[in-house]
């Protein structure tokens, strides 16, 4: 096959535009410190990226709601607190009620102080994280006590905090609040009605009722070590999410960052190897035979 000068300067300039873009390729990598800019740079990788990048994005999701969920049980381990601080009193109170040397007088103003903690406790009942009412059960945007009923509903609010995997965050008491029964009464009830029995000096019904806060203070307990019990699960999924985005994010920097030194010495040698081709494209296109003729 015959070689000709046009044929010798096309392949030149293929060769030349090939030489250019490698260079161009090792100048990108080199600006935006990332391996692929485009799925043709390296499909598998690109695939990888996404994989990675999703898993990050649903650990991230996944963390927020425990975050979320974390502070609602803070809260709600915070208000049974307070209860217990109520309940302890109360059962103060009784005991002193309790003393057969109590005037009238003091029958009343024990029993007034109980009816503030009573009112407290339709406060506490009320208590919220952010715009959600903590004791309202999956009614959350509502105040669940009205002061004279409750409206709250006894149904489990659940939180997905892994794939498939979900966790009651909300505290169930309802009745624990306000329930008419006279042989269960809610704690609003029994707190009244310790201030009714102080009033008239009805000291058979106090000592029932002395019975019924210790009751009310073991299942403020017991909801409270369930609460604890909430926390620590939920920050064991915390450190198992955290350890998986650490990872995934590790690897996806792997897959897509650039390693700096290899791109530079890289690139040092295109740009070596684009001089040597425009150098040879100078001996290429040397004046031929016809240039003489002319």
């Amino acid at each position: 096959m015959r070689v000709t000068n046009s044929m010798m300067i096309t392949n030149l300039k293929r060769d030349l535009s090939t030489n250019m873009r490698t260079l161009e390729k090792y100048q990108n990598m080199l600006a935006s410190v990332q391996k692929i800019r485009k799925p043709s740079d390296d499909p598998v990788a690109v695939i990888n990226t996404l994989r990675y990048s999703s898993t990050i994005m649903e650990a991230e999701e996944y963390l927020g709601k425990i975050d979320e969920a974390k502070n609602f049980l803070n809260t709600t381990d915070s208000a049974l607190g307070n209860i217990t601080d109520i309940l302890q009193r109360a059962n103060e109170l009784t005991i002193q009620g309790l003393n057969g040397t109590n005037s009238e007088a003091s029958r009343e103003a024990i029993a007034k102080e109980v009816r503030q903690l009573a009112d407290q406790i339709g406060v506490i009942a009320n208590t919220t994280y952010g715009s959600k009412h903590v004791f309202a059960g999956t009614n959350v945007t509502e105040a669940p006590f009205t002061g004279s009923s409750w409206i709250g509903n006894d149904r489990v609010m659940e939180l997905e905090i892994g794939a498939g995997v979900k966790i009651p965050v909300n505290s169930v008491m309802g009745k624990f609040f306000y329930n008419e029964d006279a042989d269960e009464p809610g704690l609003f009830q029994l707190l009244n009605g310790i201030a009714d029995h102080l009033e008239t000096g009805d000291t058979t019904a106090l000592q029932k009722d002395l019975g019924l806060v210790q009751e009310r203070l073991d299942q403020c307990n017991s909801e409270r070590a369930i609460v604890g019990a909430k926390v620590n699960r939920l920050e064991l999924q915390q450190n198992r999410l955290e350890t998986t985005r650490t990872n995934y994010t590790e690897l996806l920097s792997k897959n897509q960052d650039a390693d700096m030194a290899e791109v530079i010495m890289d690139l040092k040698m295109q740009e070596n190897v684009y001089r040597a081709s425009l150098a040879a494209g100078a001996r290429i296109i040397l004046p031929s035979l016809a240039d003489f003729l002319r």
